[in-house]
């Protein structure tokens, strides 16, 4: 029984996956806020993290990662790379260190997604001298950090639902 529900668990988190980055693909379905869409997989991923275990958390972030990187961006590995890092350590801490609850989730997700995008900007507009990077980063870079943040909480609570409800 309890390998049926992990099954199911970890089948409705791909599902759950692969309908928001088609969703995330789709022109004119999210709304965008001056030419700038939210980043679904990356709250995705930091939530499914929180509820997980290391390895599981780290597959996830991997496929979220290469999900991006191959739909959504021209730095191939960017994603990849800290998803699944990011996500095995969300999952390592998760389990040894903190309370897994809204609050907790909130602030870790937060600082992550947060960290994540400003550092992308370094690397991919700073580092290769993009001319004014600053107005740059007030209209797409701030303004998809705040519309990914606010994917947070619903997605935690949906995440949550998976999890207690199909736990061993």
């Amino acid at each position: 029984m309890e390998g049926r529900l992990k099954f199911l668990r970890f089948f409705a988190y791909g599902l759950e996956i692969v309908i928001l980055y088609i969703l995330s693909g789709i022109p004119g379905f999210l709304p965008s806020f001056l030419g700038n869409k939210p980043v679904l997989l990356i709250p995705v991923a930091l939530t499914i993290a929180v509820f997980e275990s290391e390895i599981p958390s780290m597959i996830i972030g991997m496929i979220c990662g290469m999900l991006l990187d191959i739909g959504f961006t021209t730095s191939v590995g960017y994603y990849t790379l800290t998803l699944t890092v990011i996500c095995f350590v969300i999952g390592y801490c998760a389990r040894n260190f903190f309370v897994t609850n809204f609050t907790n989730a909130m602030i870790i997700g937060a600082l992550t997604a947060l960290a994540l995008l400003l550092v992308h900007f370094v690397i991919f507009t700073v580092l290769a001298k993009t001319p004014d990077a600053a107005l740059y980063f007030l209209k797409h870079y701030l303004l998809r950090i705040v519309y990914t943040l606010i994917f947070l909480p619903p997605l935690f609570y949906f995440n949550r639902l998976f999890c207690s409800s199909m736990k061993e």
